[in-house]
Formats: C-alpha cells, sequence, structure tokens
C-alpha cells in the first residue's frame, strides 16, 4: 500500500496539471484583451496583459466551480479556439482602422463578448442537448 503523502503529492500534481491546461486554454479567449485595451487607449499594450488576464479567468474558473475536471478543461479549449478565429474574422469584416478611442474599444470589447458567448454557446451542454433534440430530429420508424 503507499503512503498517504505519496497519494496526496499526486493528486495535487495532477490538479495543478489540469490548472496548468485550463490556464493554456483561456489564454487564447483573453488574447483579444490586448487589442480591445490598444484601441481604446491609442497606444500598443505591454505582452502581459493575455498571460495575466488568462490567470485571473482560469482562477476564477477554479474558484467557482470548485475544482478543475477534465470536461471543464476540453471546454475551456474549445472556447480558447473558437474565440480567437470569431475575433480574427470580426477584425477582417470590421476592420478598426481609424477608429480608435473609446468608441472602437467599445466595439472591438462588444465583438469579443460576442465571441466569447459564442464560444460558450458552442461547448454548451444544454446547448447541444437543445440543438440535438429540435434540429437533429430523426424520423422515427
Amino acid at each position: 500500500m503507499t503512503p498517504d503523502w505519496l497519494d496526496a503529492t499526486v493528486h495535487e500534481a495532477g490538479e495543478f496539471l489540469r490548472f496548468v491546461l485550463l490556464w493554456a486554454g483561456v489564454a487564447p479567449a483573453t488574447a483579444p484583451l490586448r487589442t480591445v485595451a490598444a484601441v481604446a487607449t491609442g497606444s500598443p499594450v505591454d505582452f502581459w496583459l493575455g498571460p495575466v488576464g488568462a490567470a485571473v479567468a482560469a482562477t476564477a474558473l477554479y474558484w467557482f466551480r470548485g475544482g478543475v475536471s477534465w470536461r471543464l478543461v476540453g471546454r475551456a479549449w474549445l472556447v480558447g479556439v473558437a474565440v480567437p478565429v470569431l475575433s480574427v474574422t470580426g477584425l477582417v469584416f470590421f476592420p478598426l482602422g481609424a477608429r480608435s478611442g473609446l468608441g472602437g474599444g467599445v466595439a472591438a470589447l462588444c465583438w469579443w463578448l460576442l465571441s466569447v458567448g459564442v464560444g460558450v454557446a458552442l461547448t454548451s451542454p444544454t446547448l447541444w442537448r437543445a440543438f440535438r433534440e429540435r434540429v437533429l430530429l430523426r424520423p422515427r420508424s
């Protein structure tokens, strides 16, 4: 039988690994905050804003959920993929150009929030169940 301290150490190491993977999955979803801050202030923003935003988001998720499950890590990675894709799409179709300052910052923030909302909706089991029941109906035989 293994000692209790070894079990506790392995458990904590696994929890830390899940948190690090959660942080890495959330990081791309918070990266557009640098663009929002740069447009709103009109000056370049330091590199550290992205990782700090990801750490704050990952810590908030960890704290509110009471731990990190592998499902949450997977959903964070899917949101982390969806948000940059939607953000880049928004910047391509709606270039900020000369719209810097408060108006451009608000527009960029609203697009980022919309991107986060779509990413979270794509990973929501409740919405997938409703979609499957209403849209993916198969004819009964």
